[in-house]
């Protein structure tokens, strides 16, 4: 369920899902469930939603379910469903019949996921007041929940928002708060989205530099992922913030670049858009009917989906490219802009009138207040003398448990260390060319110090190939994913994930204390080699788990070496630490 909303951001992936079954399947399923309303209909539709792509994992509601729980969670991806396909009003029409019903059953990872839906949905639709009411009341229930990378999106959707409600400073703050959170989350791929939305919102102050700064870095982002359709999102990005800079043959150069990934990818809604900044691009050089014919290949993209805010950006650049060629389509499109733009910002009018009748609440609020000044102020500084107290109290408690964490992880470490003496790995390789099936070879590892030796050594080998996940160290050892993750857990206590971490920070700490480079160049070094692509990660994976960076650790080291030595006190062989980092 914490994995739907990065669903909606990567849509190319279930566009090429939904491209493998016939395109009325899914719709016709929904419709059998809205007729029925049974359990069997609505698995029925979960089981073509996953074969479409828009699942990761299979979805199957109990019979016993409640009606209304069921119909939750079929009309929510069916929201998610109609989104990803570009259908925006039946995508608002299921995600506001599913929202009461997420929040009637208190379901806040559902109700977060529908309110972000509905949010991205309602800026497509060009309703930007609906829209930050929804992105709202997501980026609310994401901060009680405290997952920094579910903080991050819903702050990025609500910059979104204002920066299309030609609020960028507002819109500024927003994506200045996601940034600071998705750095938190190390989540490369929601920083390049985050990244992105910061050019625009650059692009917007009329800021290009720092525009075009942003967009390139996500960029680089995308590109290092593999993930070429993003990557040509963020050279329209670019482009946009080099025409500004007047730097027009380095913009083309990134549009006709993205054009052809884009269409071949089906991702439309981007395309109309790299098709607008090349009419846009045109215009200001003075090749009108070359934008113009980039306007018309946009127009029937935004029509079609009914996203009034791009559509009136494109009929704005046909009423100017087409001035002095077809006055009179020129004018009629004027007519249009003009309307759409009307219609746009009633909805944010009528958001600033609520905000300045809130204001005006307050001020009466205020003025009645004043006749109990001093009690409120007394009140008010008990508030400020409670609210310090509970502040020292909670550093307190989070700097204990940090301490604790670090000395548990510290824990883990040693016995990592331990499993890998040279008597276990000989032991470890007899099992290692094993050609039985996975069953047989979980069988035959009944020591438990053996596997983790061999567990040790397998993720030590694969370190320095970069990007170490279960699978790929399930892989290694003959084994299912989920086999590994259980054997693990039983002897750790500890996630599969925690340990393959314990294995490359103390791979690191051996190489700190043997680099005898340069410090700018050992650390990326070292970060290779224990398996992260990038030093930054590397340095804040380590500062978290030990308490300092590694340039104070081997600082450390040499400290040490400088002065008498003391017999180190033998350690017990603590088997299942129980941490967690």
């Amino acid at each position: 369920m914490r994995n739907r909303r990065i669903l909606t951001l990567i849509a190319v992936l279930v566009m090429c899902g939904i491209a493998s079954i016939h395109a009325a399947e899914v719709p016709q399923l929904l419709q059998q469930f809205n007729r029925s309303g049974s359990t069997k209909s609505a698995n029925l539709y979960f089981e073509a939603l996953r074969e479409a792509g828009l699942l990761e994992e299979p979805v199957v509601m109990d019979s016993s379910a409640e009606p209304d729980s069921v119909r939750a969670a079929v009309w929510y991806w069916a929201a998610e469903y109609y989104y990803e396909v570009q259908d925006f009003e039946s995508a608002a029409q299921y995600g506001e019949q599913a929202i009461p019903l997420c929040r009637k059953y208190d379901d806040k990872i559902m109700h977060a996921d529908c309110a972000s839906l509905l949010g991205l949905v309602y800026v497509r639709l060009g309703d930007f007041s609906r829209a930050a009411m929804y992105a709202k009341e997501c980026n609310d229930l994401d901060l009680l929940g405290g997952d920094p990378d579910n903080i991050a999106s819903s702050y990025n959707t609500l910059a979104g928002i204002y920066m299309s409600m030609r609020q960028p400073d507002v819109a500024e703050r927003y994506i200045l708060q996601a940034m600071e959170y998705v750095h938190q989350a190390d989540n490369p791929a929601r920083e390049a989205v985050i990244y992105g939305m910061a050019s625009e919102v650059y692009q917007h102050k009329n800021m290009p530099a720092k525009a075009l700064e942003y967009a390139t870095h996500a960029w680089e982002l995308e590109v290092a992922l593999g993930r070429t359709d993003k990557a040509a999102i963020r050279q329209t990005q670019r482009a946009a913030a080099l025409t500004v800079l007047e730097q027009y043959s380095e913009a083309e150069a990134c549009l006709k670049e993205a054009i052809p990934v884009l269409e071949k990818s089906g991702n439309y809604h981007s395309l109309a858009i790299a098709y607008n900044q090349t009419g846009d691009l045109y215009y200001v050089t003075g090749r009108n009917r070359e934008g113009a014919d980039y306007y018309y290949k946009a127009l029937p993209i935004f029509v079609a989906q009914h996203d009034i805010y791009n559509e009136a950006h494109t009929r704005k650049g046909l009423r100017e490219t087409l001035r002095g060629i077809d006055p009179e389509a020129a004018l009629a499109h004027g007519d249009r802009f003009e309307h759409l733009r009307d219609s746009m910002y009633d909805h944010a009018t009528n958001a600033n009138l609520s905000q300045f009748a809130a204001e005006i609440e307050n001020n009466i609020l205020q003025e009645l207040n004043r006749k109990q000044r001093m009690r409120s102020i007394i009140v008010i500084v008990l508030i400020c003398v409670l609210f310090v107290l509970a502040a020292c109290v909670s550093y307190i408690v989070h700097r204990r448990r940090h301490r604790r964490q670090v000395e548990h992880f510290n824990r883990l470490l040693r016995e990592v260390e331990q499993y890998r003496t040279e008597e276990r790995i000989k032991r470890s390789g007899e099992y290692a060319s094993h050609n039985g099936s996975r069953e047989e070879i979980d069988t035959a590892l009944e020591d438990d110090d053996l596997f983790l030796a061999r567990a040790v050594e397998t993720i030590s080998n694969i370190l320095p190939e970069g990007d170490v996940t279960v699978d790929k160290v399930a892989n290694a050892m003959h084994m299912s994913s989920s086999s590994l993750r259980r054997r693990i857990l039983a002897i750790t206590e500890n996630s599969t994930k925690s340990f393959i971490q314990a294995v490359q920070l103390n791979k690191a700490k051996k190489l700190l204390s043997t680099a005898s480079v340069p410090y700018d160049k050992a650390i990326s070094d070292i970060a290779m080699l224990c398996g992260y692509k990038e030093a930054s990660t590397f340095i804040r994976s380590f500062r978290q788990n030990t308490g300092m960076t590694p340039f104070q650790w081997r600082a450390q080291l040499r400290q040490q070496e400088n002065q008498p030595q003391q017999e180190p006190e033998p350690q017990k062989n603590t088997v299942n630490p129980n941490i967690n980092p």
